[in-house]
């Protein structure tokens, strides 16, 4: 049985939930996969417009399940599959074509708070607590995380949080930029309201907008300018297009099917 949980429903929202609370929701290789499999999953439905990624029992993730890697570690070829599937993991929500928001409680550490970045936004409530603790572990952070972090909270601010291994409380999170918003309500549900309203934008408009910064973030904007033209001519040519110049005209909202 799954570990990772999908709820739908929600009428164009997909609730995602790693439910390992035992381990604070670290993942093993097992769920990396479905968390991967789950958003490659909704990346093909058309009917999602919205994603929140959340962890059960009071903890959003504490990234790879050390206790699990432990016992591959000296397998070099098992080690190195296992890594891999938590890239492609990353991947899977960055190359979404929906908007995703991490709701995020309790520990979002290491592999977790890397989970955090890929999605694009994070809403979290006052028992959050953010960090990469590579200097306590003896590791080094892989350089596309690095850029992610630095992207998100300043380089500066990544040097001390990164040096220190500090682990941040909420707040300090929030002034940082890593948390886009605070509640004291339940985190998910905020979440779903923070991401309500870019249900009603065009799909086609949001998967492009969402590449293009993603490319722009990452310092990739030019090596996949023909693959960022290429999304921005598909919406030039889509259906949704028309539909908004009819709605503009008659003086309604829009429907737009994605297409």
């Amino acid at each position: 049985m799954s570990e990772i949980l999908l709820d739908r429903s929600r009428d164009q929202i997909a609730v995602v939930t790693i439910n390992r609370p035992h381990r604070k929701n670290a993942c093993d290789l097992a769920a990396w996969t479905d968390v991967l499999n789950v958003f490659a999953s909704l990346a093909k439905d058309s009917s999602v417009r919205l994603a929140i990624i959340t962890g059960a029992g009071g903890d959003f993730c504490a990234g790879d399940d050390i206790i699990a890697f432990r016992a591959i570690k000296h397998d070099l070829r098992a080690a190195h599959a296992q890594r891999q599937k938590i890239q492609e993991c990353y991947a899977a929500l960055q190359d979404a074509p929906f908007p995703i928001v991490a709701a995020i409680r309790g520990v979002c550490v290491g592999g977790g708070c890397s989970l955090a970045m890929c999605c694009d936004f994070r809403i979290a409530d006052a028992t959050a607590r953010v960090g990469v603790p590579v200097a306590k572990l003896g590791l080094v952070y892989p350089t596309i995380q690095l850029e992610r972090l630095a992207a998100l909270i300043g380089v500066q601010n990544a040097r001390r949080w990164i040096y220190t291994g500090e682990i941040v409380a909420a707040a300090e999170a929030h002034r940082a930029g890593f948390l886009d918003a605070l509640t004291d309500s339940d985190v998910t549900e905020t979440a779903i309201a923070y991401g309500t309203p870019m249900l009603s934008a065009a799909p086609l408009s949001l998967a492009g907008s969402k590449a293009q910064l993603n490319a722009i973030a990452a310092g990739q904007a030019a090596a996949r300018q023909a693959e960022l033209d290429a999304l921005e001519k598909r919406a030039d040519r889509s259906e949704d297009f028309e539909e908004a110049a009819r709605a503009f005209a008659e003086k309604r909202k829009p429907r737009f099917r994605g297409r």
